[in-house]
This record gives structure tokens, sequence and C-alpha cells, in this order.
């Protein structure tokens, strides 16, 4: 886990947002509603939040060593 805020920020703001569009995706198929066949592209926003926490190259704030 990123040791700076806005790092860690990113992190945790991703991983909701992947657990949210889970637990929608989960929802909206427990009542019947269709999917469109693209609705896993609505992850990348919160995956690229979670890779820009934690990949030393995209972080906003480089981490102390």
């Amino acid at each position: 886990m990123p040791k700076r805020l806005l790092n860690r920020l990113l992190v945790y703001i991703g991983l909701f947002g992947i657990v949210f569009q889970l637990t929608a995706a989960l929802y909206a198929l427990w009542h019947g509603v269709q999917l469109q066949s693209f609705w896993f592209f609505m992850l990348l926003a919160p995956v690229l939040c979670v890779a820009s926490g934690l990949l030393p190259a995209l972080q906003l704030q480089r981490e102390p060593d």
C-alpha cells in the first residue's frame, strides 16, 4: 500500500469503484436486467485509479525509498 496520501486515496477510490461496479452488475443480473455486452469497460477507470496509486511509473506523488 502506498505511503503518500494522494496515492493511497487513488487506490481506495479505485477499489471502491470496482466493488461498486461489480455490485451494480450483480444487482442488475439478479433482477433480470440485461447488461450491455461492453459493461466491463466501466471497470477501466477504477482499475486505472488503482494502477496510478500502486505503480511507481504512474504515481502522482513519488514514494519515499
